[in-house]
């Protein structure tokens, strides 16, 4: 009685009836089917979603920390006289850094091998401190990079697949400044010295080659300070739409990484989305138990739910009764799901490591990248808990609309 008298009369019966069904045990077994179901959904949904947030950011840091960010240049794919446009693209919004760079598409022969490659020229006294090639390499390995000398760095991928190493020589060959001569048109090519190699431990090992900006120009043949444009380094490499709205001068174009990488991450984030819907299924058939689950124990109940309406108790205060019952299951199962899964995702490479499950291992052999996020476990959660809401409306409805008269006659 004592929690009758300090609790609303609708939350201390449905609490009572989610306790105990009566001698429906099949519905009372129903229950905790779902509740276990929401937990293990919610459990499962924040573990997934946090494996594929530290895949996402990742890539982001492996990938889009070595490519361009974005690219201030021309129609022609050549900017003269780049000196005057610094004060623009240094304020642009989000603009950490920026420097002259030359990039194009070329190949790569070794004495055994030959491999395409995306050749890019820099000035390593232009390059900032926060990319990541800059940071793998380190000051000296960029410095060996000296105008008129010719050097190349290599990514390991790529440098294995020619079988080449420091001190070899490779040939650059691109069509970008070939010239026609009576054997038809050759492509510019150069020897260069092999000096280091970098390593960041994704896909652009293989296909990324770095050599001094004036080498670059000598191979393309560009007239003297002509570059490819500005490189820039952005704060946050997913705000490219901020710049690409700015207005620039007429000559000059905005081109971001998503021209050549923007299907990786549209295809990475397409994953995420459906593997958090197939998941989000398991959760949805959890609340559709808890709908059935309810349905049974209005009809174990009516009896009792009928002395209530004719001792005066109103029919919302009926509703309220099974909707708290309903709730409860996913309460429970919310809780502890959210609880189960960000212990789980916490623990989660120790604990592959136990089973001997190694899923993933990258260069470091530091196992699956994990990225929780606060903001999307609430999310998980409060959708749990909206969807046994959801399921509990129709159950609570019959309920409150079950006629005392014809509930009892044969009582």
């Amino acid at each position: 009685m004592k929690s009758l008298i300090f609790q609303p009369i609708s939350l201390a019966i449905g609490l009572r009836y989610a306790g105990a069904r009566g001698d429906n045990r099949f519905a009372s077994f129903i229950s905790i089917f779902s509740t276990f179901g929401i937990a293990i959904g919610v459990m499962a949904l924040i573990v997934v979603s946090s494996v594929m947030n530290g895949f996402e950011a990742q890539l982001k840091d492996r990938i889009l920390g070595v490519v361009p960010h974005g690219v201030i240049t021309t129609a022609s794919g050549q900017l003269p006289e780049w000196q005057q446009y610094q004060q623009i693209v240094t304020k642009l919004p989000h603009v950490q850094a920026a420097a002259p760079f030359i990039t194009t598409e070329g190949m790569v022969q070794s004495p055994g091998s030959l491999a395409p490659i995306a050749l890019q020229g820099v000035n390593p006294q232009n390059y900032p401190q926060q990319d990541l090639l800059r940071q793998t390499l380190g000051d000296t390995a960029l410095e060996r990079l000296v105008p008129g000398k010719f050097n190349i760095i290599l990514g390991g991928a790529l440098a294995q697949k020619l079988g080449v190493l420091p001190g070899d020589k490779v040939r650059v060959l691109v069509s970008e400044g070939s010239r026609f001569t009576p054997m038809g048109r050759v492509p510019s090519q150069r020897l260069f010295n092999v000096v280091a190699l970098f390593d960041v431990g994704s896909p652009v090992d293989d296909q990324i080659a770095l050599i001094h900006l004036d080498d670059a120009r000598r191979l393309l043949r560009y007239p003297a300070e002509n570059v490819t444009g500005w490189r820039v380094w952005l704060d946050d490499a997913f705000q490219t739409e901020d710049i690409a709205q700015t207005s620039l001068p007429s000559s000059l174009i905005f081109q971001d990484w998503r021209k050549e990488r923007g299907e990786l991450f549209r295809a990475v984030a397409m994953e995420k989305n459906i593997m958090s819907m197939m998941l989000v299924l398991i959760i949805l058939v959890a609340t559709f138990n808890i709908l059935s689950s309810l349905v049974m124990v209005v009809l174990d109940k009516q009896g009792e739910v009928a002395i209530l309406r004719t001792m005066g108790m109103q029919s919302k205060t009926v509703m309220k009764i099974f909707m708290v019952q309903g709730i409860w299951s996913g309460v429970l199962g919310g809780v502890f799901g959210a609880f189960g899964g960000v212990i789980l995702t916490h623990y989660l490479n120790p604990v592959l490591r136990v089973l001997g499950l190694n899923l993933y291992m990258d260069a470091g052999g530091s196992g699956l990248p994990v990225e929780m996020q606060v903001s999307q476990v609430l999310l998980i959660a409060s959708g749990a808990l909206l969807m046994s809401f959801m399921a509990t409306l129709y159950p609570a409805y019959r309920a409150a609309h079950i006629r005392p008269a014809e509930a009892l006659r044969y009582e």
